[in-house]
């Protein structure tokens, strides 16, 4: 059997072309009486056809063959290394959450599906992107799935990146790889995606109550300890439903030119930081790729990974991240919490300029929190922001916007106030959502803004100065940028490049400066001087849409 799974892997690409669809073939066919042919969405609405499908699929092999680059098989959902207390790490109270692979199990709870729903078969559909190792992982996951549950049929549908978002985000699949890199170190950042109606919750239909009391409970606790203890209750109680399959704690495996130094490489936040690299090269001028493109540079709307690269080298939020994790100036030169941490008042450094040459002021933050949240902007990761004072009732409610607790005392001092002590609130406002946008320009744009080069500002090291979607885009040196003396590349030029066969060639003809290496890779070039691995939290998974056929 395993054996088998193997060589499936291995030989995921050969397949690739008869295994990709387009279009959802099956969404409005069938039903659900007893026998013939299910609703897939009513199928994915039973809790054992879920946890069928979390038991069937073996991750050792996605980690071993796949990968190959020492990423960690895993059934918990917040990631290993993330959250730290005096030694203690948050994943010894869930390292036993999930399901483990079981294809006995898995048989078992097929067929109390099949008997529940009413249906002999089923045809369902992985939405995947486009990148070379995600068809290669669907393929697999095709495999397991098919080879462990009678009468599922499965099919793959390739999407880029982008519209493999929006597919997500309206609910238009029924089975979808996805990832998430945490945005600050706290259990919260993975927990909080699948409360009642946030991000994730959304897409894959899960709404317990059990589960929102238990992270409205932690949020509120003093004790870190007490606060642990329910977020772990909350994390099985959630896995246990099987809306969410995790599959593995990626470590990336990657090659990088001895001429390059200074890339920030976080446990959390964007993926990369551009501020404090250089290459040794006359030009100053980095060169790397991306297996995808940004969806968006509007703060409030982006939501994915690579908007987050772009956001977080040419814009500047309150603070920065050291390549230790800890908060440094940014727009802010210092801050201060009241005595019962309710109370944030953040410093801004004066003279600090947008891209065309307007001066960033505390009415700047003011506005773009507040817009976030409005309703009307149909932000997906307003949630994240509802610490402050007023920001849900705000968001879900209808709200005064006024009564949310951000405000501009004057052009240099930002007040936050918050509804619980959150200790970590310095490294929180790092992430994009917490980044400034200049009211008079994003009014002048309308739903233009964020969408082009043109129709976007900027604060901080970088401009984007070329976007060709779904090709380049390019990152040249802000000299509006208050710390732009230390800033040393003059640019970085960012391809798209969806194969790694591709990927590799780009790296040894001199094209790119690093890559990042899929598991024949790994095997190649592991001893090579440039050869580097780095572990993080970011964990990624199958989300099994369980909501749409809900009745």
């Amino acid at each position: 059997m395993i054996l088998r799974k193997r060589l499936a892997a291995i030989f995921a690409a050969t397949a690739l072309a008869s295994t990709a669809l387009v279009g959802c073939s099956s969404t409005n066919e069938g039903g659900s009486s007893k026998g013939g042919t299910g609703n897939p969405y009513e199928v994915l609405s039973n809790k054992n056809a879920r946890e069928a499908i979390a038991l069937a699929v073996d991750k050792q092999p996605i980690c071993d063959v796949i990968l190959n680059n020492g990423s960690k098989a895993v059934s918990y959902f917040t990631g290993e290394g993330l959250a730290v207390n005096n030694g203690k790490d948050y994943i010894e109270l869930t390292k036993d959450a999930g399901y483990p692979h079981d294809d006995v199990k898995a048989l078992e709870a097929w067929n109390k599906a099949k008997e529940e729903v009413g249906f002999d078969n089923v045809e369902l559909e992985i939405l995947t992107s486009d990148s070379d190792i995600s068809l290669k992982m669907s393929e697999y996951l095709q495999g397991e799935i098919q080879s462990s549950l009678e009468g599922a049929t499965v099919k793959i549908k390739s999407v880029p990146f982008k519209q493999q978002l929006q597919l997500q985000q309206s609910g238009d699949y029924h089975i979808s790889t996805a990832g998430w890199s945490p945005d600050y170190p706290d259990p919260l950042t993975f927990l909080d995606t699948m409360v009642a109606g946030k991000q994730y919750a959304e897409q894959v239909g899960y709404n317990s109550e059990e589960y929102n009391k238990l992270i409205d409970e932690a949020k509120k606790e003093s004790n870190l300890d007490t606060s642990w203890a329910k977020y772990a209750q909350a994390e099985k109680l959630m896995l246990d439903d099987a809306y969410m399959v995790p599959l593995y704690q990626r470590t990336t495996s990657y090659l990088e030119k001895p001429e390059v130094s200074g890339i920030l490489r976080n446990n959390w936040g964007a993926e990369y930081g551009f501020k404090t690299a250089d290459v040794d090269r006359a030009n100053k001028e980095l060169n790397v790729s991306r297996s995808a493109d940004a969806s968006s540079l509007d703060p409030s709307k982006a939501t994915d990974a690579e908007s987050s690269i772009i956001l977080s080298n040419s814009m500047e939020a309150l603070t920065r991240v050291d390549e230790q994790g800890n908060a440094v100036p940014g727009m802010a030169e210092k801050w201060s919490t009241s005595e019962d941490g309710l109370t944030w008042t953040f410093n801004l450094r004066k003279g600090a300029k947008w891209s065309n040459g307007t001066e960033v002021t505390a009415k700047d933050f003011e506005y773009s929190w507040k817009r976030t949240l409005d309703p009307k902007t149909a932000s997906e990761y307003a949630w994240i922001l509802y610490d402050i004072e007023g920001a849900e009732d705000a968001n879900l409610k209808n709200g005064s916007l006024d009564k949310v607790g951000v405000t501009a005392i004057d052009d240099y001092t930002l007040e936050v106030k918050l509804n619980r002590p959150v200790t970590y609130f310095d490294k929180l406002v790092v992430d994009a959502r917490f980044l400034p946008v200049n009211q008079a320009f994003v009014e002048s744009q309308g739903d233009k803004f964020g969408n082009s080069v043109e129709t976007t500002i900027y604060n901080g090291p970088f401009t984007l100065t070329t976007w060709k979607i779904e090709d380049q885009y390019i990152m040249s040196k802000n000299a509006n940028y208050w710390d732009t003396s230390n800033v040393k590349l003059n640019k970085v030029n960012v391809k798209i490049v969806k194969e790694t066969n591709a990927d590799i060639n780009l790296y040894e003809n001199g094209n790119i400066d690093l890559v990042k290496l899929s598991s024949e890779f790994v095997e190649k070039y592991k001893n090579d001087a440039n050869f580097k691995n780095k572990a993080t939290s970011s964990v990624f998974y199958m989300e099994l849409n369980g909501g749409k056929g809900a009745k």
